[in-house]
């Protein structure tokens, strides 16, 4: 059995992906550790060394809630970018074990050259093969995270300790998941909306198409416009408005990328959409799901949105924060390197 580090990671610790041969060791036959794959995307930032983001004690888990993790952690800015998986454009942040990583005091010297050792090729080849399809239904992360984690009681909050403990919460933010928790349980016994939540009455196709492109600057509506777009359900065109996207309401933010196509976590089939866009920095940031910490892109129906001055960008809404990686382009192209030497080896 692999051991993790000794001391597990928390956020801010630098650490080093291990190799292709490293990884490949710590693997089963199905290509996954402890139930969790190692994705073919990940292959590109073997010997890379990233900051630890968040521990991934417990994630959020499509029609399962809230799960708990062993020995993982999320490492800053490194997303997928869908590449083995005809362009999936979730942007998940990617999970690792432990065992994937090695500490390291820094960030070190960044290698000139993103090509793999020669010696490494074989064991490389391997990890960009590993399965990504079961007939119809896509594999990653995000479709096997129900078999990767186990059931936290919903009423069990002593994760939220160790959040406290592991500098991953602060006091005021757990009293505000407490109070939110609270108030929410009111609500529903009222028969009344959890906070943020927002519903209407429209049916059909709703009228909002603005064919933005990245780069654009657009303003977020207003809570009651956005609620005219909403069916019973708090759904537009089947995509759900967020509790917690209601608090960027007003804001002006910059597009980050057209969603497309992503691949759907409780079936694992991939699903397209019109009219939707990610914008930059707008990642969930867990409080309405008690601390999870995966930073799931919010993706914006276009109908909830209006263009904007560039000019006002930075100065309405909040500040945003990069959800899309500079290195979301960097594996890529190295992950496409990666790939023409595995080929020629």
């Amino acid at each position: 059995m692999i051991k993790p580090p000794r001391k597990p990671l928390t956020r801010g610790d630098w650490v080093e992906v291990l190799d292709a041969a490293g990884i490949l060791a710590t693997l089963d036959a199905d290509g996954r550790l402890e139930g969790l794959p190692f994705m073919p995307e990940m292959a590109a930032l073997c010997g890379r060394r990233l900051r630890v983001f968040r521990r991934a004690d417990k994630t959020c888990v499509e029609g399962h809630g809230l799960r708990r993790l062993e020995r993982t952690v999320l490492l800053d800015e490194a997303r997928c970018d869908g590449a083995a998986h005809d362009g999936c454009q979730r942007n998940c942040l990617m999970f690792w074990k432990e065992a994937w990583l090695r500490p390291v005091r820094g960030p070190g010297q960044i290698a000139a050259s993103t090509s793999p050792p020669a010696g490494s090729l074989p064991a490389l080849r391997r990890l960009l093969d590993l399965p990504t399809r079961a007939n119809e239904r896509y594999l990653c992360q995000s479709t096997l995270l129900g078999p990767a984690t186990t059931h936290i009681p919903k009423w069990d909050l002593l994760h939220l300790l160790t959040d406290l403990r592991n500098r991953q919460l602060s006091l005021v933010e757990l009293w505000a998941i407490v109070v939110r928790t609270l108030v929410n349980l009111g609500r529903r016994i009222l028969g009344l909306p959890e906070l943020g939540v927002l519903t209407g009455q429209a049916r059909g196709p709703v009228k909002g198409r603005l064919t933005l492109r990245p780069g654009e600057a657009v303003r977020i509506r207003a809570p009651e416009e956005i609620r005219n777009t909403l069916g019973p359900a708090g759904k537009t065109a089947g995509l759900s408005f967020e509790p917690e996207m209601a608090g960027y309401a007003g804001g002006v933010f910059e597009v980050d990328f057209r969603v497309e196509r992503i691949i759907l976590e409780e079936t694992g089939e991939m699903a397209r959409l019109k009219d939707t866009v990610a914008l930059k920095g707008l990642t969930c940031a867990g409080s309405c799901v008690k601390n999870c910490p995966r930073a799931n892109t919010l993706y914006w129906r276009e109908a909830w949105l209006e263009r904007a001055e560039p000019e006002a960008l930075g100065i309405a809404g909040s500040a945003p924060r990069r959800s899309r990686s500079r290195l979301s382009e960097r594996p890529a192209r190295a992950a496409a390197e990666a790939q023409r030497r595995a080929g020629e080896g």
